[in-house]
């Protein structure tokens, strides 16, 4: 970030920053991410994206978050300059472990927010993928749709994935039929880089892509890079018990996420999508 930038954030949201320039840190693959201190010593956590529609979408997203009492970072304000899209949140020093039974007792909370359809009053990201959450009565529909059919193409045209699309389709349809849970706020992407603990063990979420959907679909994707710990599955369990059946979802909807990580980061995944696929059809 230039200084004539950090300048006008300074003055646009009022955080009287003591920095001439700001201090880098890790962010994420997506966003640049730096951390400012005003004269009383407070920190904020100041994001830039050069797609301003990303961190704008984002910071509804927080709100959602906190608006059904969960822990999340605290939305200072957003807005568009010349050359950026740029997101203040508080900064929340956050450790790598903590307390997961409390963290499965938030996400049962979160999930209880539910509405009468799936998807969301506007499109969002994951990641830097634009998230369709166009609105339906249908679990099924709304699946394929705006989750695997977007990805699927996308990983056609860039990646020439081959994938026996009408099959696949098939198989989504059957595998979700009937099936029509409530639609619950999700988080849409929580895996464990997506989760932190204040010093206290009091988990916080961050980088939501929120939509309303199938609850199992945040449990599914916990499992994919490692899982969370047994405590955060046993409080959840106990705070709102799943239905049968979703065990043989879990790779359907994990499917997406790998989807997605192939059209963000590359071949690197192209193997454990297809194998995910072959494992699906076969």
């Amino acid at each position: 970030m230039n200084r004539d930038l950090f300048k006008a954030i300074d003055d646009h949201f009022g955080l009287n920053l003591t920095q001439s320039e700001p201090q880098s840190v890790p962010g994420g693959d997506i966003n640049q991410s730096f951390v400012g201190e005003n004269t009383q010593g407070k920190p904020f956590f100041i994001k830039v994206n050069a797609n301003a529609e990303l961190l704008e979408v984002e910071a509804k997203n927080l709100a959602l978050l906190a608006r059904a009492e969960v822990n999340t970072p605290h939305v200072i304000g957003f807005n568009r300059f010349t050359d950026a899209g740029v997101l203040v949140l508080e900064y929340l020093p956050l450790v790598a472990s903590g307390d997961e039974q409390s963290l499965g007792q938030q996400l049962a909370k979160l999930h209880r927010k539910t509405a009468e359809q799936y998807g969301l009053g506007y499109n969002n990201y994951i990641g830097s993928t634009l998230q369709q959450n166009s609105r339906s009565d249908s679990w099924a529909q709304f699946w394929w749709h705006n989750r695997l059919a977007p990805q699927l193409d996308m990983a056609r045209r860039n990646r020439a994935l081959m994938v026996d699309t009408r099959r696949l389709k098939t198989l989504s349809d059957r595998l979700l039929v009937g099936h029509q849970p409530l639609a619950s706020l999700l988080h849409g992407d929580l895996w464990g880089g997506n989760k932190g603990y204040l010093r206290d063990g009091q988990p916080v979420l961050f980088d939501p892509a929120c939509y309303l959907g199938d609850r199992e679909t945040d449990l599914a994707f916990t499992l994919v890079f490692g899982g969370f710990g047994h405590g955060f599955y046993q409080s959840y369990r106990e705070a709102w018990p799943l239905p049968d059946g979703g065990r043989g979802r879990e790779p359907l909807y994990n499917l997406y996420h790998l989807l997605n990580h192939l059209n963000l980061f590359g071949d690197s995944y192209r193997g454990s999508v297809e194998s995910a696929v072959a494992s699906l059809l076969s």
